[in-house]
């Protein structure tokens, strides 16, 4: 339920909003909410975001920022009722399992909730500016040992968008059985990185190594383009080309005249040989007209305007 006083009319909603994203984090985590109460109180004059407690949650009055800020705040801390209360992390020394797994949780709900809506898209921007910026603190670096102004990003918003990241790699369903399995077997106790790292490769099936360092361990980068494109005899080579240190498949979309899509892809173990080069030959009568890395954009490639080739 929740509680609000008439200064704040945009509450009327909150007791659906604390509903919505109890019943889809239930559903989603594969963990069921399992205490039978939940209140969200509205805390205007008293802070301006929101905080978590055990089965409460006190949020701003938001006046000034819209619904649908209301419901992105109250997903988020109702989030925090999996991780850290039901999954006990450790969230002073390694914010990113507390505050990266919540705001990755508080994406998938607000997409349930508005539907049509690429909500982890914020988060990639964020991490993505850090980087540009030169400021981006390594992820497993304790929180409270960052420099000033890298915890934010490395606690919340590149932690969700590296779990994005993961989900395109495994595929969606690899990628849930293994968190959800990781959830459910660290409830009530307290996971340290590792155990996430284990859990996800044996639920996988696949060594995992190279994405855990270069993701959590570095401040590294992911910049992949496609570098030319040539017309051959019975269709085209296509280069692609790796920039930065991050290695991840290269997903690539081809475009024929026709206007029919060809999916193409770069594995990682190709660039975890050390090449910073890959050539892919396609066959069409139809000519290449576009081709684009990441098409769905669910990677947090630094510069997307090297992601695609057009033909002029």
């Amino acid at each position: 339920d929740g509680f609000w006083r008439s200064s704040a009319p945009r509450w009327q909603h909150s007791a659906r909003y604390t509903q919505h994203a109890i019943d889809f984090l239930s559903r989603f985590t594969g963990v069921p909410y399992p205490w039978p109460h939940m209140t969200a109180v509205e805390g205007g004059g008293i802070m301006g975001g929101g905080m978590e407690f055990p089965m409460m949650t006190l949020i701003g009055d938001y006046n000034n920022a819209g619904d649908s800020a209301l419901y992105y705040v109250t997903a988020h801390e109702e989030a925090h009722m999996w991780l850290p209360m039901i999954i006990g992390v450790d969230e002073k020394r390694r914010a990113w399992m507390d505050e990266g797994s919540t705001s990755f949780h508080e994406n998938q709900s607000a997409k349930e909730f508005f539907p049509g809506r690429d909500f982890d898209e914020g988060d990639r921007r964020s991490y993505i500016a850090q980087t540009r910026r030169g400021t981006e603190g390594e992820m497993m670096r304790w929180t409270d040992f960052h420099y000033q102004g890298a915890s934010g990003v490395a606690s919340y918003s590149k932690p969700a968008s590296v779990l994005v990241a993961l989900r395109r790699y495994l595929g969606e369903e690899r990628f849930l059985n293994g968190w959800r399995t990781y959830l459910r077997n660290w409830a009530f106790k307290h996971p340290k990185p590792w155990d996430f790292f284990n859990t996800m490769e044996t639920v996988s099936g696949e060594d995992l190594d190279w994405f855990w360092h270069s993701w959590y361990y570095e401040t590294w980068t992911l910049d992949q383009a496609v570098e030319g494109v040539e017309d051959v005899p019975g269709g085209a080579r296509i280069t692609i080309a790796d920039h930065g240190y991050i290695p991840m498949p290269a997903y690539v979309s081809v475009t024929y005249g026709d206007g029919t899509v060809e999916d193409r892809e770069v594995s990682v173990d190709h660039w975890l040989t050390g090449q910073a080069r890959a050539t892919l030959t396609v066959s069409s009568e139809q000519p290449v007209v576009k081709v684009a890395i990441d098409a769905a954009g669910a990677l947090p490639d630094v510069d997307r305007e090297n992601n695609v080739w057009e033909r002029e």
